[in-house]
């Protein structure tokens, strides 16, 4: 898929550069990847303004840009998981492309191809580490009570819970394809 849900550049046709290597994996941006912290940071403050639509000032944008760091935080998450779990299940990922909105995985074309298991594993791999950083979170905010935590918590969890949503180009269009026999590779 060229342009997968939620990324506006042509990944296939899009110049990428090399920005470094992690774990076996080469990490590349588009040129609008610096894009990504802007939009984030704009989610961000769209979340505080529907929070608080009574308020709207400086303490609001303040608070959308603590937000906007916290889901970008949550995004890197999310994509360390994909790559641990292909690491982990020995079906490794290729590229880590960091795009204007969101991190794209790219897959090497094995020969053998993965096995839906396998397939099923990577995908896994980004939903099971925010639910991760999600109770984390969670079991540090009852010890603490912090507003920020909170946030932090509940990030985590719609980011897991919207990516096993069964869209194409997302984690759970591949794990509910693969169960149900509705993806094509």
């Amino acid at each position: 898929m060229s342009r997968p849900l939620l990324v506006f550049e042509d990944i296939s046709t899009t110049p990428r550069r090399r920005l470094f290597g992690f774990l076996g994996v080469e990490v590349m941006a588009t040129p609008y990847a610096w894009f990504s912290v802007p939009f984030f940071c704009i989610l961000g403050v769209l979340i505080a303004f529907g929070q608080r639509p009574e308020d709207v000032g400086l303490r609001t944008v303040m608070v959308g840009l603590v937000y906007g760091l916290l889901l970008y935080f949550t995004n890197v998450l999310h994509s360390l998981g994909h790559i641990l779990a292909a690491k982990k299940i020995v079906a490794p990922m290729e590229v880590l492309l960091l795009t204007g909105t969101r991190d794209v995985t790219l897959y090497r074309k094995g020969d053998p191809e993965p096995s839906k298991w396998m397939f099923i594993g990577r995908s896994l791999g980004g939903p099971v580490a925010n639910m991760l950083a999600g109770f984390i979170a969670l079991g540090i905010w009852y010890l603490f009570v912090d507003a920020w935590l909170l946030s932090f918590c509940v990030f985590n969890f719609a980011i897991a819970v919207w990516t096993l949503c069964p869209v194409p180009s997302m984690d759970g269009w591949v794990i509910w394809g693969e169960l149900f026999g509705f993806r094509k590779h």
